[in-house]
């Protein structure tokens, strides 16, 4: 239960601007990254080599392996790995990488090359140990701009056997709850069941009730809190620095960004929580749609949950890969500089044999004609004789010329090789745990299952996104899936931004000579549209029964399509998300707000629906529940009907309304789904104007 004399917080939005410029921007205040707009601080990707994202991509595949960490240190396993992955198609992997670019797979250069793969190894046994200790597995990791660690963390053995099956059974009756009205989330085509979701019933301005101090709490939330406290009108624009205009935009982490990245009408609600004296974690307010007095066990649950999720938000949050000299190291440096006169070494030798033998194949490789008299002579050009004769047939100087403009036209670029590899450990910031130990955490949760059919066997994929918008200052999300019965593999995609003017590599490569290295970088570098976009790939990750899945808020991410594996029989695929809001932002939570449910309400004052049908009540004022929505809580009977056929006159009726038998700020089931589609749209909004902020594209200079 919360204390009512618990510490008054100031909130973006209430008692500080909406936008409000937070403690991360204090001189010494370190901070947790954002994603939710481009060019946030720190919040974006180095643009990686194809080879670096296929390197990532191939350890996440191995450390999906049974015993991965004791494999990765028997040779004979090794070789059989070494040999898979220097011999098996690149195609697919490839095309993960560019997603969606025209950009031409290597021809000859394998990818994954007898370098790339020992430095995987090396690195994988540096991983091993810390799984070992923590069973936790960084993958699709990076060092990122400022040597920041951009990484998500897996672990199929941290959640226990007994929390999976209480979580399964506590699905169960959640569904079986819903059995009679199944809340399917808009827009799935009944596929998706909402069991717990933040966009019902969640904070609007001007309408919810609110309380200053962290009062709300768990047991005591729906007798003694409902309908109580003040309604807070919607934000209005602060002309202070907090809000400055930059065209339309607030001022925000020292950047300008559309105000309509924060809405000024929703937000999501977090629950609160305290860690206790053993360093356990405690709800201290209630989870938004999730009654508090008839689920106390999932509570637990879920406290669970969260316990295990901490050490892996540690990692996505404050970790870094540190050498023996405390130092971090990329796995690739810049290329070498090409200057004009060196151009082709930054593609593969010319060879003739090979050229006629694609000609052969595919026939004449087209190439630019009138470039033949501006192609300087090469070595062996300047050994032949001046051409002379017939312009119809060139010369063997004009013939060379042309094979070379040909070989341009096919050859691969000269992939770089990562750098030595160096043993590192990693290093783990100051945890939640102890930096919070006196505030605690924020977290949203999400409960939903995926219910396919034979009549509707498939499930698309989604689209990507960041969680949350700017008010609920969402820093990391942990995904947990719990139950997978006949459902084909999905996984979660990942990429983050990257800066479009890329400064060093421009002044590394040279003016005009970029061409070569967007083969190596998997992206076109000039405006070209969605071929330049400078949005950066790093591979996916597997969903599979059982798993933990963490990652900070600075990636997008989108779920695969999947169907029924036996497409004459049901299947479902049912997960919990968990969102981490930043801690050292104080968003309103469920201890400020009372819940809202209408139906909660009636049944705590009336009593259980079975009373609540036998006549308990004064017929008037069990027309005015009806009136107000409560058809979950309270069902008529014949009896009642007549008795409410006698009701009390209308002028009577009108005086018991005014009396406020019924508490304000109470929202029926349908009210709560009319503000959900409400929301969703607003959200999707905001997606879309995210996704064309994310979607710049490189500009390298073509003069």
């Amino acid at each position: 239960m919360a204390s009512e004399d618990s510490e008054s917080y100031k909130y973006p939005g209430v008692n500080l601007p909406l936008r409000h410029l937070d403690q991360r921007e204090r001189h010494g205040v370190d901070y947790y990254r954002l994603g939710s707009f481009g060019g946030a601080r720190n919040s974006q990707s180095e643009l990686l080599q194809v080879r670096e994202v296929a390197m990532m991509i191939l350890q996440d595949r191995l450390t999906d392996k049974p015993n991965w960490h004791e494999k990765v240190f028997d040779e004979t396993i090794v070789a059989k790995w070494r040999n898979e992955a220097l011999t098996q198609s690149e195609d697919d992997i490839h095309r993960e990488i560019v997603a969606g670019k025209k950009i031409p797979k290597p021809m000859r250069t394998r990818i994954i090359t007898e370098a790339a793969f020992d430095y995987c190894i090396a690195e994988l046994r540096c991983k091993a140990a810390h799984f070992e200790k923590k069973g936790l597995v960084f993958t699709l990791n990076s060092t990122g701009i400022s040597s920041l660690h951009n990484t998500a963390i897996k672990s199929d053995s941290l959640v226990s056997d007994e929390l999976r099956q209480g979580l399964k059974a506590a699905f169960e009756k959640l569904q079986a709850e819903q059995a009679d009205q199944p809340d399917w989330h808009p827009g799935t085509d009944n596929t998706v069941q909402d069991l717990v979701h933040p966009s019902m019933y969640p904070f609007i301005y001007g309408k919810s009730k609110f309380i200053q101090d962290e009062v709300v709490g768990v047991a005591d939330a729906i007798d003694k809190w409902s309908g109580k406290g003040e309604v807070v009108s919607q934000p209005k624009p602060d002309p202070g620095n907090a809000d400055r205009a930059h065209g339309g935009s607030a001022y925000y982490q020292g950047y300008g960004i559309d105000r309509s990245y924060w809405s000024e009408t929703y937000q999501w609600l977090p629950a609160n929580l305290e860690f206790q004296e053993d360093d356990t974690v405690r709800f201290t307010s209630y989870i938004n749609n999730l009654h508090p007095k008839k689920h106390p066990e999932i509570y637990r649950l879920v406290e669970k949950l969260i316990d295990t999720a901490i050490p892996a938000w540690n990692r996505v949050l404050s970790s870094t890969p540190v050498h023996e000299d405390g130092k971090t190291q990329k796995r690739f440096g810049m290329p070498d500089p090409v200057d004009w006169d060196d151009r082709d070494k930054a593609w593969e030798k010319f060879n003739p044999d090979v050229l006629a033998a694609h000609e052969a194949k595919h026939g004449p490789v087209q190439y630019d004609q009138e470039a033949v008299r501006y192609l300087s002579d090469d070595e062996e050009e300047k050994k032949m004789p001046n051409d002379e004769g017939d312009d119809s047939q060139p010369g063997p100087k004009a013939a060379r010329k042309i094979q070379r403009l040909k070989w341009r036209e096919i050859s691969d670029a000269l992939f770089p090789e990562p750098l030595e590899f160096k043993p590192f450990v990693y290093k783990v910031g100051n945890s939640l745990r102890e930096r919070f130990k006196d505030t605690g955490l924020q977290v949203i949760v999400k409960m939903a299952s995926i219910e396919l059919t034979p009549e509707k066997p498939d499930f698309p994929a989604g689209g990507w996104h960041i969680e949350g918008q700017m008010n609920e200052h969402i820093v990391a999300t942990a995904l947990y899936y719990l139950d997978s019965e006949n459902v084909t593999p999905s996984h979660l995609s990942f990429r983050m931004a990257t800066s479009e003017e890329q400064e060093e590599l421009q002044e590394q490569v040279g003016q005009d000579m970029y061409h070569g290295y967007e083969q190596i970088y998997g992206t076109k570098l000039s405006f070209a549209g969605e071929d330049s976009s400078t949005v950066q790939t790093y591979g996916s990750v597997g969903t599979p029964e059982g798993r933990l899945l963490a990652f900070p808020n600075v990636f997008q991410h989108r779920v695969s399509s999947f169907s029924l594996q036996d497409r004459t029989k049901p299947g479902h695929r049912r997960f919990i998300a968990l969102w981490l809001v930043d801690p050292l932002t104080r968003i309103i939570s469920t201890a400020n707000v009372p819940p809202q449910q209408f139906d909660w309400w009636a049944e705590a004052v009336f009593g259980s629906e079975g009373k609540a049908t036998k006549g308990d009540m004064p017929p008037e004022l069990f027309q005015l529940l009806l009136e107000k929505g409560a058809h979950k809580a309270v069902k008529p009977t014949e009896e009642m009907l007549k008795s409410m056929s006698n009701r009390l006159p209308v002028e009577v009726m009108d005086m018991v309304r005014k009396e406020g038998a019924v508490p304000e700020g109470l929202m029926t089931y349908e009210d709560a789904c009319e503000h959900r589609l409400a929301l969703m749209a607003e959200r999707t909004a905001f997606v879309s104007k995210n996704e064309e902020e994310w979607r710049n594209e490189y500009s390298f200079c073509e003069h």
